[in-house]
């Protein structure tokens, strides 16, 4: 599983050199866009492990809001360049523009460039199962007990009312969304395990400075997961446990 990649090309390919293409499914959790430069290159990638390798992208919340500023750009292009859209639009800018073009030519432009990548953006699912474990972007509301109840917002926008309360769910939740920087104890960028071990946030902030993108792999019948991390240009490795010791 990999979340949040947020544009960061050269992590995500230092981090797939640890996997196992013939053993393993890639679950990507959403937001491959926004604040790293290579957002296209990025899209790219995922969707050719998706229609190759049968991996899973999931939406993030990125995604979404980048979808609306698509549809409305009149009314969202703010809101896009304040979470970091502005190097996104330099990423897909893979054509000549009049200096003088509206956003909205803009926009235009990019669907015509781009328009198998953004219709594949919109039918990403929201979330995907697999054994005990639920994957979503940003976690489920904690007070259904089927997780695939969870709202469209909850999927894709909570954080605090899922990552500081147990909830009602049977599945182990695997999200992103929320840094492990505001997770964990030591504001580390490391895997967060949560007290009740029913909760694996994965967002290791890679478009922050210090952040570090993490990769987890997870095995049925396995108390153990396998975590791979790409900081400051070096890979590194180690083993969790799953269950909290008595």
């Amino acid at each position: 599983m990999i979340s949040d990649i947020h544009g960061r090309f050269e992590m995500l390919e230092k981090l797939l050199t640890k996997w196992k293409r013939d053993e393993q499914r890639l679950i990507f959790l959403g937001d491959y866009i926004n604040r790293g430069e290579d957002s296209l290159r990025v899209l790219q990638l995922v969707k050719k492990l998706v229609d190759e390798y049968s991996a899973i992208a999931l939406k993030g919340n990125h995604e979404a809001l980048f979808l609306e500023w698509m549809q409305a750009p009149e009314r969202r292009t703010q809101m896009f360049i304040n979470i970091g859209g502005i190097a996104t639009i330099q990423s897909l800018k893979t054509f000549v523009l009049e200096r003088d073009s509206t956003i909205e030519q803009l926009v235009e432009s990019i669907k015509d460039e781009h328009g198998h990548i953004i219709d594949w953006i919109e039918t990403l699912p929201l979330y995907y199962k697999w054994g005990n474990y639920f994957f979503a972007h940003a976690g489920i509301n904690p007070y259904v007990e089927q997780p695939e109840a969870s709202l469209e917002e909850d999927l894709l926008w909570i954080r605090d009312e899922f990552t500081q309360f147990p909830h009602s769910a049977v599945e182990i939740v695997v999200f992103g969304h929320t840094p492990t920087t505001n997770l964990n104890d030591n504001m580390s960028s490391k895997v967060w395990l949560s007290p009740c071990c029913k909760k694996i946030g994965i967002d290791g902030g890679a478009s922050y400075p210090g952040g570090q993108l993490n990769g987890v792999v997870l095995t049925k019948g396995d108390t153990r997961m396998t975590v791979y991390a790409v900081k400051d240009d070096e890979l590194l490795v180690e083993q969790r446990n799953l269950i909290a010791p008595r």
